[in-house]
């Protein structure tokens, strides 16, 4: 690929970028959240207002329709000024009724006056899909059975447009019927997305609870105990990592769901230790990682021999299976002069040093 084909696709992809932007109102978070998927939304619905209403209101106005073009113009007004409104502050519950509310004056208007050329009842059916996704399906449907019954009233009971155009009577019967039927089918739609939306933010929230918890103990896993440490406003962390000695024995004697069993009860041990504030995780296999904060050094190494004693002198049983285990700690202090990485690497080899001198035990230096 030549030089020249590099900057085009270049450009093309600043373009479009520049298009995104707009609609997002300046908003370039990678993550598309519900919250910047409204604010897409409803600058995209206001921008559409504009390029229609804005034309047809100029055209109304050379042809001498000044309530009906001063309307139009005055739609396209508002409409550009909620863009501006919801570029400042991305506030898309009242941008939206910036949207909605001017909508159902128009439409209304629009029927009432046949608008040009006696064409303003067809505009309506874009009012449900716009209704109900700003309003969602409770108050959506709500303010559009209050919009029937005033384009009803419109239709039926007022000197409407239909006959100054020469329009079948059973025009607005038609109308009526097909606008509900829209009500309808955009109902359905949405509370199928709404459903699906739903399930998707579900299964969301349980993929996130699998990549940052432990199955197993329902502690933190390596991933989550890292993600939970770096974004931390703490810059000092006493790390203690502690190893099952002997655990391949426990396995090996007792089978793999006896040792299982073993490192769930040791997480709630190690759960009910932690002072407020602190973290636990099963940092990988029968490894252990607690970091506790606001609290000195000889604290922390304190803590540690509390665990290793309460799992000294705990009993496990498992189908009537009795056996013991006991533990080995390593503990490192991260703060502004030893990194977390290095604080993990340190406690790790003080942990191998207190499992060559015999096991069950604390090293802390």
């Amino acid at each position: 690929m030549t030089k020249y084909a590099h900057k085009s696709k270049f450009d093309n992809k600043k373009n479009k970028a520049s298009w995104l932007t707009f609609f997002y109102v300046g908003n370039t978070d990678d993550v598309f959240s519900e919250n910047i998927r409204r604010v897409f939304i409803i600058n995209l619905f206001a921008s559409v207002g504009i390029l229609f209403t804005l034309p047809l209101g100029i055209v109304s106005l050379i042809e001498e329709k000044t309530v009906l073009g001063s309307a139009l113009i005055l739609i396209a007004f508002l409409y550009a000024m909620n863009h501006i409104y919801l570029r400042r502050t991305h506030n898309h519950g009242l941008s939206g009724n910036f949207v909605i509310y001017p909508l159902y004056a128009l439409m209304i208007y629009l029927v009432y006056t046949g608008g040009v050329k006696g064409t303003g009842h067809v505009w309506i059916y874009c009012i449900p899909a716009v209704s109900l996704f700003l309003n969602g399906m409770k108050r959506g449907l709500i303010e559009l059975s209050f919009f029937t019954l005033a384009l009803i009233i419109t239709m039926f009971f007022t000197d409407s447009h239909f006959a100054e155009f020469g329009y079948d009577p059973e025009l607005k019967t038609r109308i009526l019927f097909s606008f509900i039927v829209v009500v309808f089918l955009s109902g359905i739609y949405e509370y199928s997305m709404s459903r699906f939306n739903q399930e998707l933010k579900e299964t969301s929230a349980k993929l996130k609870l699998v990549a940052y918890i432990d199955a197993l103990t329902e502690l933190l896993n390596r991933r989550g105990m890292l993600q939970r440490l770096e974004a931390s406003s703490y810059t000092s962390f006493h790390l203690l990592l502690a190893d099952v000695d002997f655990f391949k024995s426990i396995n090996d004697e007792y089978g793999h769901d006896a040792g299982d069993y073993a490192l769930s009860q040791l997480a709630k041990i190690i759960q009910v230790s932690l002072p407020e504030g602190g973290l636990a995780s099963r940092w990988g296999g029968e490894e252990f990682l607690i970091a506790v904060c606001d609290c000195s050094e000889s604290e922390a190494f304190s803590l540690a021999e509390s665990i290793r004693q309460d799992v000294e002198d705990y009993e496990f049983e498992y189908l009537d299976q009795k056996f013991r285990m006991t533990l080995s700690f390593g503990v490192a202090t991260m703060n502004e002069s030893t990194s977390l990485r290095e604080a993990i690497t340190l406690a790790d080899s003080r942990l191998y040093s207190a499992k060559r001198a015999g096991r069950n035990r604390t090293r802390k230096s």
